[in-house]
């Protein structure tokens, strides 16, 4: 999803500002005004409408969530793994109730994913490319 709206960002970022500079300092130069001035236009003005609707924030957003997911996922796995045995059942349910409610915070500040991103992803994990994190015995992690 991230790598998706970031490729939109450079598409509707990037490629008319550079495209309005270019032919805008062509055509001030006095070359072909005649053909340079609508593309600087139309570059100019999809730019704009870019800087306003700013396709990157959906790439930020959501590469700020899966980073937020996979550091939650490593909490997880050091309680279990590292702090279990140390700590009595009450504490162990406090931490478990602590990774539970910081779960359930960033599932209500994660941003959605269409329904083409989560087929993908989907498919993904069911072809067997994505594999769950296992042990030496092979149990999931």
């Amino acid at each position: 999803m991230a790598s998706a709206s970031k490729n939109k960002a450079i598409l509707f970022e990037v490629v008319p500002a550079v495209g309005a500079a270019i032919s805008g300092t062509l055509a001030a130069t006095g070359i072909a005004i005649n053909y340079l001035l609508p593309i600087t236009v139309l570059a100019s003005s999809i730019a704009a409408v870019a800087s306003i609707l700013n396709p990157n924030k959906s790439h930020q957003e959501h590469l700020s969530a899966a980073k937020s997911f996979t550091a939650l996922k490593h909490d997880a796995r050091f309680l279990k793994d590292s702090l279990s045995e140390k700590l009595n059942d009450d504490a162990f349910v406090v931490a478990v109730e602590n990774l539970h409610s910081r779960y359930s915070e960033l599932l209500k500040a994660s941003p959605p994913t269409n329904k083409k991103s989560f087929n993908n992803a989907r498919k993904i994990i069911q072809d067997g490319i994505h594999e769950p994190d296992r042990d030496d015995a092979g149990n999931l992690l």
